[in-house]
């Protein structure tokens, strides 16, 4: 076990019909609110009349910016930032999945500034305060109610890029399961996607070798995950399968996973994120696209690993831990195929052209994110991998 400092200062408030909470809540943080969402869906399925009666009862007025896109651009965050300064907003309150927190963080800390928020994702500066920021979780997947981190993209450098900071972590998130009885199968399907990958990236890459509490935190969470998707997916409002993966999808991102593993780090998410900064792909199956490339080329080197996983999560109990670690990457690609996730550029329409754009964007980015060794004939040997 390695040294480690875990701190998470998120109030979660989860569970049935939580959602009126958020007036009684944001009051404590001021009087008046940007509340940022995405395209509609809240209005489709009655949250935003929940979240707007709460705020309106507890005396908060909210300044509306809609239209967050499913992967957050720079060009809207920084209307955001703009407006949020015009109209002096005193908190931020985020409705919404993961897009709409992430660009609502970036938000929270580009209103305290004269700089463009890029510059926080660039490197150039470094987020020392922010505004509150309070989260209306409607798509659970990526775990951003619950930790520091952040990403968006900038358009006209076709960069994606994260970071995490102690002042982004929301103030209070409330997690209603029943706000996600409408979500469609297919984002269902990246929803589960992504939490898989936060869990397997500190799982696969830990630097310490003895990591036995952190592999069943790991594992168990995965296999449940691999369990109830379908059933989401076919019985979109059972409750227990919904809220179940709800809080999955937050403890697969919160900081728990990868305390005391070491150094870690996330090769899928740099490719994944190439990937939907060049073609928009959600997020989600950027990554069971990577992961089906990725995999096997960790394998190569590391197939004890892969048996483990696999004996954990599907139930495979082979002698060779090569022929192991292939049945796994074999067991994880259905799953992929079943829940209706791509494995491969093929299944989004991307072609070798595009694989060259997406490792040479990749390559470009890998050292912001510490993985210089990601270069393009790495993330070309990977990507290619996906189709064997």
């Amino acid at each position: 076990m390695r040294n480690f400092v875990y701190s998470n200062p998120t109030k979660v408030i989860f569970g049935q019909a939580t959602t009126p909470q958020i007036g009684v809540e944001a009051v404590k943080y001021g009087r008046k609110a940007l509340l940022v969402y995405g395209k509609g869906s809240i209005k489709r399925n009655g949250v935003y009349d929940q979240v707007i009666q709460s705020l309106q009862t507890a005396g908060v007025e909210c300044v509306e910016f809609s239209g967050v896109k499913a992967n957050p651009v720079l060009s809207h965050t920084e209307a955001g930032v703009t407006l949020a300064k015009e109209d002096r907003v005193q908190m931020i309150i985020a409705v919404g999945g993961g897009s709409v927190i992430d660009e609502s963080k970036a938000i929270a800390a580009g209103c305290v500034v004269e700089h463009s928020v890029w510059d926080f994702y660039s490197g150039k500066a470094t987020i020392a305060n922010a505004l509150p920021l309070l989260t209306v979780l409607t798509m659970p997947a990526t775990g951003t109610e619950m930790n520091g981190g952040t990403v968006i993209t900038n358009e006209s450098t076709q960069e994606k890029f994260g970071l995490g900071s102690e002042h982004l972590y929301p103030r209070v998130s409330i997690m209603d399961p029943l706000s996600t009885y409408s979500i469609p199968k297919n984002q269902t399907a990246y929803g589960a996607v992504d939490a898989v990958c936060h869990l397997l990236e500190s799982y696969f890459t830990c630097e310490d070798s003895y990591t036995p509490i952190q592999d069943r935190y790991i594992e168990g969470i995965v296999r449940t995950i691999v369990e109830i998707t379908e059933t989401n997916q076919k019985t979109p409002d059972c409750y227990r399968t919904r809220s179940t993966f709800m809080w999955a999808a937050t403890l697969a991102w919160n900081g728990i996973a990868p305390s005391g593993v070491g150094n870690w780090s996330t090769p899928n998410h740099l490719i994944g994120h190439s990937m939907s900064a060049l073609y928009d792909t959600p997020h989600g199956a950027s990554l069971s696209i990577t992961l089906s490339g990725w995999m096997p080329y960790f394998a190569v080197n590391r197939p004890e690993r892969l048996a483990q996983l696999g004996k954990a999560v599907f139930d495979l109990d082979m002698p060779d831990p090569h022929e192991a670690a292939v049945q796994t990457i074999m067991k994880m690609k259905a799953w992929f195929r079943r829940i209706g996730s791509p494995v491969s550029l093929m299944d989004i329409g991307v072609d070798a052209n595009g694989l060259a754009k997406i490792a040479e964007n990749c390559a470009r980015c890998a050292p912001r994110w510490g993985l210089p060794e990601y270069d393009v004939p790495l993330v070309t040997s990977i990507l290619q991998r996906c189709d064997d």
